[in-house]
């Protein structure tokens, strides 16, 4: 019998254990941090708190129910000798970049502005943005990022893609590495941040990118908050440099109170729901994820400690 540690939202194993009863012929799964869990192979979690794995003595590898690993990389009590798996799951995709597409045109058509005139009874046309043309710069363009890139082209937007390292879309300009940085951000309308959180992202939209950025821009974050330096940011949204914001992820979470960004005119908050774990769709993934840690194969999409994902 495989046995799996489950740490998330408790009310989500069933789900899970739907979803894998065709493709795992015997298993179980228990809340990892149970006497029960102590026994798992394999952990499939999400945010575990530290020293959460300290019990699992038959423990085969971890596997995370999203695309982040952030939290695991600070966590200095997970073993760096086991397999760590991230989730990389296309309706995932699908629902990111639903959400960036929706937070783009809302802002690109003056969604906000036309509210504000229903509010006020008021009839009054604004001057309407070109319908092609406009500058779309992408943070990040691998698995999810590379689907939200084709989909801002095949709206008629101009797409710019940023990376790591070099690779080819079609139709999309790349900027490879933190020296092309400047030259990617320069006259973006729209920016959508899917990366994830490395020393080398962390802060990575500053005053200075923000100012390189076309007047008015609009900041869409679904990748990390701590990448957008928020004091940088509410200074843009200030001065009118960047003309708003959609936020999906804070530095600090759940957004405190008292921050800011909840009262701000021009900023939308969402509470970290941009693209949620879909157990169904994830489930092939996991599943080979899981034989393949039980043969003693490596698993795919498994994460480079050293590289941060």
């Amino acid at each position: 019998m495989i046995r799996i540690g489950f740490y998330g939202n408790a009310s989500d194993i069933a789900k899970w254990e739907t979803s894998l009863a065709t493709r795992l012929s015997d298993f179980e799964i228990n809340e990892l941090l149970s006497d029960a869990g102590a026994a798992s192979d394999v952990a499939l979690v999400w945010a575990p708190p530290p020293h959460a794995f300290a019990n699992c003595r038959n423990l085969r590898g971890i596997i995370m129910q999203g695309q982040g690993v952030d939290h695991m990389m600070r966590d200095d009590t997970v073993p760096r000798d086991l397999p760590l798996v991230r989730l990389i799951d296309p309706d995932m995709a699908n629902a990111l970049s639903h959400w960036a597409i929706l937070n783009a045109l809302d802002f690109w058509r003056d969604g906000a502005a036309y509210r504000a005139q229903q509010t006020a009874q008021t009839w009054r046309s604004l001057p309407q943005r070109p319908a092609t043309g406009g500058r779309v710069g992408i943070l990040g363009v691998g698995a999810i990022g590379s689907v939200i890139a084709t989909r801002f082209a095949a709206l008629g937007f101009d797409v710019r893609g940023f990376a790591r390292s070099p690779k080819q879309i079609e139709g999309i300009e790349l900027f490879v590495g933190m020296n092309q940085l400047a030259d990617f951000a320069s006259g973006l309308d729209i920016v959508v941040s899917v990366l994830p959180l490395t020393p080398q992202t962390t802060g990575i939209m500053d005053a200075a990118f923000f100012n390189s950025m076309a007047p008015g821009a609009f900041v869409i974050n679904g990748g990390r908050g701590p990448q957008v330096v928020d004091d940088d940011l509410l200074a843009a949204l200030e001065s009118g440099q960047i003309g708003g914001a959609a936020l999906d992820v804070f530095a600090v979470e759940p957004l405190p109170e008292s921050h800011p960004f909840w009262t701000h005119p021009q900023v939308r908050v969402w509470p970290h729901v941009a693209a949620q774990t879909n157990a169904t769709s994830a489930a092939d993934q996991v599943a080979e994820a899981i034989l393949r840690m039980m043969a003693g194969e490596s698993p795919a999409n498994r994460v480079d400690w050293a590289r941060g994902y």
